[in-house]
């Protein structure tokens, strides 16, 4: 096998640990949704913001990203819980609000909460980009 055999595995290796990783990330997000079936009323306790910094690699400028971890706290079936969402871009909630979460009835640690749906979306936008990298791969190995 020659160096472009060699080569062609090491992409298509890459090609599928992305696909694997996606697919993953997506059937959990799935499975929240479907399984946090239970409404339910939670106090956001705390916002933590988390700075992130690094370089932009055309203009090797600092750039600054921030997340933000916002923790629940909630009573169900005479138990108190506590669970934590992050975001990203900004938070969701403030300290204090009160939060409509959903919960899985069969582990009320399991939350769904604002704002999930949408990364999921964002997620499955990759599939398109996906499925054409792999056009590409197949045209150029298998020419």
């Amino acid at each position: 096998m020659g160096n472009i055999g060699i080569g062609a595995i090491i992409i298509g290796l890459i090609l599928l640990l992305f696909h694997v990783l996606t697919f993953y990330f997506m059937f959990g997000y799935i499975k929240r949704m479907i399984v946090c079936s239970e409404k339910i009323y939670a106090k956001v306790t705390r916002v933590e913001e988390d700075e992130n910094k690094h370089k932009d690699s055309k203009t090797g400028k600092t750039v600054y990203t921030y997340s933000y971890k916002t923790f629940f706290k909630y009573d169900y079936n005479g138990q108190t819980y506590e669970a934590t969402k992050t975001y990203d871009k900004r938070s969701r909630y403030d300290r204090g609000d009160e939060a409509l979460i959903k919960i899985n009835p069969h582990n009320p640690k399991e939350i769904w909460a604002n704002g999930e749906i949408i990364d999921l979306l964002k997620l499955s936008l990759a599939l398109p980009l996906y499925a054409f990298l792999d056009l590409i791969y197949i045209a150029t190995v298998f020419d």
